[in-house]
């Protein structure tokens, strides 16, 4: 695992992070319905990188090979997905045991994945890393967990969620040869938005308004979505998928840290815990050395028997 690589995908958790306060204030403002902000933020990050790549001549529609393509609509899907389950949970749920849920869990389905697909196990000391980034989310987001009327239904929904983005990340952890993050990003992003299209004409349609509007929505799509995950793709060239995860757990911290600042929200003192809990497990799984493969996890043959990754 390369430090710059893990630096990758700490950005675009805390890009992420920027993501919260930047879609309030566009519903504040603009009374956009959240199907449609996840439409609009998928169209605008996916449409702003196709802008860049075009104006590079990189965009190259023509040179896509059929494995291209499928990681492309594929990844489109999965984000698209992740975005209508975890804004469906939030209805059903509250936003804070729906986040929790939803970032929690995904660590946990890909571990389940690896297991299962890649015989991986992590080693104890990403796991330990799990369990205080666990431990800080939940101290972050316990003392504000107001759970719907259908609390169960959206715990549930949120599981999708969290299978979803996990889904995302093991997808993508062996890039396509030619097809770089931002290229991905920026094709998987605006297929996924045309998608969300018919949900946002049913869950609420809603359009920005104004100069303040459109400005907090091009800042939603372009640094919340399209930076964030190009990094995020990026990163997962050497950081493993299950270490990927961990490190999203950031982005609440972030959000929290933001709202506080920006929208005079009250972390308090569990808060603050919770924020110190999940920086450590940050820290705790930072690379100690740079290279190609890592050492936060454990391959296994079956017999029971973990041999430790070189």
């Amino acid at each position: 695992m390369r430090s710059s690589h893990f630096g990758l995908v700490v950005l675009a958790a805390v890009l992420w992070g920027t993501g919260g306060v930047l879609g309030a204030l566009l519903a504040e403002h603009s009374d956009v319905p959240a199907p449609s902000i996840a439409m609009w933020r998928m169209l605008i990050a996916g449409l702003a990188l196709i802008a860049v790549l075009a104006v590079s001549r990189t965009l190259g529609l023509g040179s896509l090979t059929p494995a291209m393509r499928r990681r492309i609509l594929i990844t489109g899907a999965l984000t698209a997905l992740f975005e209508v389950a975890y804004f469906g949970a939030v209805a059903l749920a509250g936003v804070s045991l729906a986040t929790l849920v939803t970032i929690g869990s995904a660590p946990l389905w890909v571990a389940v994945a690896d297991a299962a697909v890649g015989r991986v196990r992590p080693a104890p000391r990403t796991v330990a890393a799990l369990a205080l980034a666990l431990a800080g989310l939940a101290a972050l987001l316990g003392t504000s967990i107001d759970a719907g009327q259908d609390a169960l239904t959206g715990v549930a929904v949120a599981l999708a969620a969290g299978a979803a983005f996990a889904s995302l990340t093991f997808v993508n952890r062996r890039p396509v040869a030619g097809l770089t993050a931002v290229r991905l990003t920026a094709l998987s992003f605006t297929a996924g938005g045309v998608m969300l299209l018919p949900v946002a004409g049913l869950g609420g349609w809603g359009v920005p308004s104004g100069t303040e509007g459109w400005g907090y929505a091009l800042a939603l799509g372009v640094v919340s979505t399209a930076c964030a995950y190009v990094a995020y793709l990026a990163g997962l060239a050497t950081v493993p998928a299950f270490v990927a995860t961990i490190v999203s757990l950031l982005e609440p911290l972030v959000a929290a840290v933001l709202g506080a600042l920006v929208l005079g929200e009250r972390i308090g003192p569990w808060g603050a815990v919770g924020g110190a809990a999940l920086a450590g497990a940050v820290v705790l799984l930072r690379p100690q050395r740079d290279r190609a493969g890592s050492d936060l996890a454990t391959p296994y043959d079956g017999s029971g028997s973990p041999s430790r990754q070189e």
